[in-house]
């Protein structure tokens, strides 16, 4: 179980039993984790719309939904209720006469120059007695939050300017461990000015509550975050060498999304002769030497290397 990951933000996964925006989930936040300058459940994939549909449709079945159509533009996935949540779902939206409800998510796929746009919409509906389809739309965190983690299970990422407004960020990296029916997360690395160095966490800590909350899993993690977002400042419990301990850290945010999706090689390459011209594959190699010896950051290699092939 990952909670968190890279930047020290929780790694959203999508809880497949949850009627999104309809029937609230215990554990999911309130709050809209990542808002895209759009507005929109929505992220960018490496790759031709064909490929990307396909990476849908493939995780849609690892998650042993029912792949309904599937083509370059669009892929739909039939989700099943359980028992509680048909029941729920037929008292919210039918009668005794209408059909056990069903859910569908919807994926719109867009292609330019080897990079895929995907939005995403769900609903659940059932079948009344005469025929008439009866709807309701998912909407708020519960489904954006949700939705945008199947994504990114996927192979998506936020589109460029994406922000982070309601939840904090402590600035580490970690590793998951367990700590009887909880989750906890050990402290593997603290990054430099963060409200984690701050306050004092060091590499080795494991990390048992925040702003008061224990946590079992991302979702619970997150409402935790978005809690300690309510004020300047929140506690964070830990244990150091056999010891409890509290430490008080300032609220931060992640800064906004700046890491470029890079298209797929083939549409790298320059019209005169297929390939990237010497003198670019040159700073390309000297680019990749300075990332090997610690010069460069991943996301700074990335942010270079899109500025070489694209000029």
């Amino acid at each position: 179980m990952s909670l968190v990951q890279g930047e020290g933000v929780i790694k959203l996964r999508l809880m497949a039993l949850c009627v999104f925006g309809t029937i609230p989930a215990a554990g999911f936040a309130n709050e809209i984790f990542a808002v895209t300058p759009s507005g929109s459940a929505e992220m960018l994939f490496s790759g031709k719309a064909a490929e990307v549909a396909g990476k849908i449709s493939g995780r849609c079945m690892d998650l042993r939904w029912t792949v309904v159509s599937s083509n370059e533009t669009t892929v739909v996935c039939d989700s099943p209720l359980s028992t509680g949540q048909s029941i729920m779902g037929q008292l919210l939206l039918g009668n005794s006469y209408s059909t056990p409800p069903k859910r569908f998510f919807r994926f719109t796929i867009s292609e330019n120059a080897g990079i895929s746009r995907v939005q995403a919409a769900g609903w659940m509906e059932t079948q009344m007695a005469f025929g008439q389809i009866q709807r309701v739309d998912f909407s708020g965190a519960d489904f954006q939050n949700s939705i945008m983690g199947f994504m990114g299970a996927a192979g998506g990422k936020f589109p460029v300017g994406t922000t982070f407004p309601n939840h904090v960020v402590m600035g580490v990296d970690v590793e998951a461990t367990q700590q009887g029916r909880y989750a906890a997360m050990r402290i593997t690395g603290v990054r430099p000015d963060s409200a984690a160095m701050r306050a004092g966490i060091v590499v080795g800590d494991v990390v048992t509550r925040v702003a008061g909350r224990r946590f079992k899993n991302d979702d619970e993690y997150l409402a935790a975050t978005e809690k300690a977002a309510s004020s300047a400042t929140y506690p964070v419990e830990l244990t150091r060498n056999g010891a409890t301990i509290t430490l008080t850290l300032d609220r931060e945010f992640r800064p906004a999304y700046v890491e470029e999706v890079l298209a797929q090689e083939e549409h790298l390459k320059t019209p005169s002769t297929g390939t990237p011209s010497s003198s670019v594959a040159d700073e390309l190699a000297k680019l990749l030497k300075l990332k090997e010896q610690g010069v460069l950051t991943q996301e700074e290699f990335d942010s270079q290397k899109v500025k070489l092939l694209t000029q």
